[in-house]
């Protein structure tokens, strides 16, 4: 699996290559610019002496004499010549060395000799008297070479050493730099876990991170006007729609007594009837789930047997189960306790076996499991029935989300949205795994202490 660097790593790699580029680009400037620089010098030397030289040899008394009276630079090497190729005058026991180099004067020539580099410059014919002269001049560069040397020392040395400050330093400045982005990613978590109220701590500097938390505040205000305004909305239509639905279903109930009406006409009232109760349903549980969203829903926190809950369940559900044919099987740790509203867990188990025996094939069974841990209870339901397919899975805790090949028009929409909201309010998890033809499993985990999510918004 391919992993991908975070923004921080990513920071830190592109300031260590920076600051290592920069620091390759240096020395190799500082050793060029040091070569060439010792490199002219010596140059400069040779020449001086040449000039030196030249100036030293007279000519007397028909011949030529090499007076050494202001001795040239120490290291410098040189031979005199006269015309006829006679030795005039030389310094240095290696001059003879680079007799097999030709003569180029007034050019600078590099040779090789025990090792070393030299540099060697000749003179051209230079007239003395009536007669002529050469020079050679020769030094080594074994100084550039030492100089040069310690600059490679202090490269192989300070790199590495430069490499692990930078990425130290970059890690730092990335961590620094990039402190408000995580602020702004926590509070994100916070207002995705449904804490529209929360904001993010603005910057103190008026940088780009500080418009960007300035802009997302701005967002975050509008988006909770929104639905602060949807949930008003549904909160007063359902509690509006009571009224008239309860009076639907007393005239079809009072209907349904009189005998003069029609074997057609009293499928239609009851028709009715059992659409007004659908509608009862789906009003009350709108209510539920917004006024729990608004933090207003009264909440009772205690200790609570789940054995106790699970017979409950049971009992109500296994004539319906039975008229299915669909067996249950209800199992349980024994002393099963935690801390919830047990009107709502009762709810919630309630809602997952209504819908394990409402989707369940006929003949099928259903399976309800709770098990616990040291501080957790794991309640699990389970159906062979006909599944739920891959993509419709993701949306099924969805308000008023159907299937249309596992939904029929017996229920409300809402009865998964409400376990998720009892799921949250208790602090714990819901999963679902399903598959067509096959069945569907859904996993709750739920504290048993009293989780700090309990009245939440």
């Amino acid at each position: 699996m391919k992993h991908r660097l975070t923004l921080r790593r990513k920071m830190t790699l592109w300031f260590t290559l920076s600051v290592v580029a920069i620091t390759l680009l240096f020395f190799g400037a500082s050793v060029f610019i040091t070569r060439a620089r010792l490199t002219e010098l010596l140059k400069d030397d040779l020449s001086l002496a040449l000039e030196q030289l030249s100036s030293q040899v007279e000519h007397k008394n028909g011949q030529l004499y090499f007076e050494d009276e202001t001795p040239v630079k120490s290291g410098i090497m040189y031979y005199i010549t006269e015309e006829n190729g006679s030795e005039l005058a030389s310094h240095g026991e290696d001059i003879t060395a680079f007799d097999a180099y030709p003569v180029q004067a007034g050019t600078f020539t590099h040779a090789q000799y025990a090792g070393e580099t030299w540099l060697l410059l000749d003179s051209s014919s230079i007239p003395v008297g009536n007669e002529c002269i050469r020079i050679r001049v020769a030094a080594s560069c074994r100084q550039i070479q030492q100089t040069l040397r310690i600059f490679q020392l202090i490269f192989l040395l300070g790199v590495p050493i430069m490499t692990a400050l930078a990425a130290l330093i970059g890690s730092l400045l990335a961590k620094q730099s990039l402190k408000p982005v995580q602020q702004i990613i926590c509070c994100a978590d916070e207002i995705t876990a449904g804490d529209l109220s929360r904001r993010i701590p603005e910057a103190s500097g008026k940088d780009e991170l500080g418009a960007l938390a300035n802009t997302l505040n701005h967002m975050l205000a509008s988006l909770e006007e929104s639905f602060r305004r949807e949930r008003r909305f549904t909160s007063d239509a359902s509690h509006e729609l009571r009224t008239p639905v309860a009076v639907i279903t007393v005239y079809a109930e009072s209907l349904l007594t009189d005998t003069s009406l029609s074997q057609e006409e009293y499928s239609k009232v009851e028709t009715i009837l059992n659409e007004c109760k659908r509608m009862q349903r789906m009003v009350s549980q709108m209510l539920t789930l917004t006024r729990g969203q608004e933090g207003r829903y009264p909440v009772l926190m205690e200790k609570v047997c789940l054995n106790d809950v699970l017979d409950g369940v049971h009992a109500v559900l296994e004539p319906v189960a039975e008229e299915q044919s669909i067996t249950l099987h209800f199992t349980a740790e024994s002393s099963i306790d935690l801390c919830a509203d047990q009107s709502l867990l009762t709810q919630l188990v309630l809602n997952l076996t209504e819908n394990a025996i409402k989707y369940g094939k006929v003949g099928g069974d259903a399976w309800v499991n709770a098990a616990q841990t040291d501080d957790a209870v794991l309640l699990t339901v389970r159906d062979n029935g006909i599944g739920i397919s891959a993509e419709n899975l993701p949306h099924i805790f969805e308000r008023f989300f159907r299937a249309d090949t596992a939904r029929d028009r017996s229920g409300t929409g809402l009865g998964l949205s409400i376990v998720q909201w009892i799921t949250s309010l208790h602090g714990g998890t819901i999963q679902a795994e399903s598959h067509l033809h096959q069945g569907t499993i859904f996993t709750v985990t739920l504290p048993k202490h009293e989780s700090s999510s309990v009245n939440a918004k």
